[in-house]
């Protein structure tokens, strides 16, 4: 058995992992990338006819973005979750809505991928050919996220796909507790090695009493949001903390918050849920959305770095009033004008200079685990067993190999670029 890194080798994002067998092989995800032009950035090509099948850990771009490019002439099995897949379908959709252009595929391929995919459900063992077995646990990411652990020629590998150790608003944490003490190959996320997340009660007080404060004080409170994922859980942490103010819900999150309610069996409380969906307001059309901030409330909108989308209409409304609120609550990459307004405090959108008035904060609401989880989980398991991370910058993860090294577990692989191979003798 071979595993060959296809992307997030030395990177984050496009994740591809291929583990290679004897008479075929079993793809971990297929995600893409996108550069400072917002062009998809593709991992390297696997042929669809030497695979056995493919496991999708989640429905974020960078781990699903490329799948359909595979199901232009094949029909490989596709192994996910049910909540997965259909939020798959969402985002493929809107992927190509926005970036057709570079895309290889259309809604023809996307069609042939839901078509091809194989119902996973939670701890149950399903066989997927060539002598290959893959269980599913919660991945504590994502709604529908899952980890695999995956029995190959006499091995056991496990695969994390992303994954939150910690019990979120939206989500219980990661399975971590059924997988193997000894497995043979453990292939993690690493995205935030060197950086530990705020304990979750500090942080939803501290943000839940900062828009409490703009909202008191006649203002409206803007919440640029990952459409999956984030939004629901920002919508789900102001509705748990008592904000009575109204909630409007614009973009893409709308339709993700009701997928994601018809499986109320995978979230951590689905009355709090249906709660959350019951009081918030969802914005259909060009004219609610001018008349959402008029009066003091909190707009929930993507895209998550003010890109594009609904946010971008509501940032240029709304940040030259010293008396509202930009909220950030996700990772704002650089060249991006959420990058852009916390570095400098204004963002240049369609050649235009637009200065932050308002109040703008930035809160750690990350479904990633942090360094302090990474490290427990990674001592979940044998120091014999072979560590290779993933989805990293190698200077980041460093200092984790290094502590980790000192502490007896040196048996971490911490590749650099993509098509590096690991053989398994």
């Amino acid at each position: 058995m071979r595993i060959k890194l296809l992307g997030g080798a030395g990177e984050v994002g496009r994740l591809a992992v291929l583990i290679k067998t004897a008479s075929s092989g079993l793809l971990l995800d297929y995600g893409v990338s996108f550069d400072a032009q917002d062009r998809p950035v593709f991992p390297l090509h696997v042929r669809p006819k030497d695979l056995s099948a493919v496991f999708l850990s989640h429905a974020h771009l960078d781990h699903s973005g490329a799948l359909p490019f595979l199901y232009i002439s094949t029909r490989t099995p596709l192994y996910s979750t049910p909540l997965t897949m259909e939020l798959s379908d969402l985002m493929y959709t809107d992927a190509i809505k926005l970036s057709g252009y570079y895309l290889p595929y259309t809604l023809e391929e996307v069609k042939e991928t839901m078509s091809s995919a194989i119902p996973l459900t939670y701890g149950e063992p399903v066989d997927v050919g060539n002598g290959i077995s893959l269980t599913a646990y919660n991945a504590g990411h994502i709604p529908g996220s899952a980890l695999a652990v995956i029995e190959v020629e006499g091995r056991v590998v496990v695969f994390t796909g992303d994954f939150n150790t910690v019990d979120t608003n939206l989500l219980r944490g990661a399975d971590v507790y059924n997988l193997p003490k000894n497995p043979d190959v453990v292939i993690m996320e690493a995205t935030y090695a060197s950086a530990n997340h705020p304990p979750r009660d500090k942080l939803e007080k501290e943000f839940v009493q900062s828009v409490k404060e703009v909202l008191e004080g006649g203002g409206s409170v803007l919440i640029p949001s990952f459409a999956l994922g984030r939004a629901q859980e920002i919508l789900l942490t102001l509705v748990k903390h008592g904000v009575e103010y109204p909630i409007y819900v614009d973009g893409l999150a709308r339709q993700i918050n009701q997928i994601v309610g018809r499986y109320p069996h995978l979230l951590k409380d689905p009355s709090l849920y249906k709660k959350a969906l019951d009081v918030s307001i969802e914005v259909p059309n060009t004219y609610v959305r001018k008349g959402a901030a008029e009066e003091p409330s909190v707009i929930i909108a993507p895209a998550g770095m003010i890109k594009g989308g609904a946010a971008l209409f509501y940032f240029k409304k709304m940040a030259g009033n010293r008396k509202n609120g930009v909220f950030l609550p996700s990772f704002q990459a650089p060249n991006t004008p959420g990058f852009q307004i916390l570095s400098k405090g204004y963002a240049i959108v369609d050649g235009a200079v637009i200065k932050v008035e308002a109040r703008l904060e930035w809160f750690d609401f990350s479904a990633h685990a942090g360094r302090g989880e990474l490290e427990a989980f990674i001592k979940r398991f044998s120091p014999e067993t072979k560590i290779i991370l993933v989805h990293t910058d190698p200077a980041t993860a460093a200092p984790l190999v290094k502590k980790l090294a000192e502490d007896g577990y040196d048996n971490i692989y911490l590749p650099t670029t993509p098509g590096e191979e690991l053989g398994l003798q």
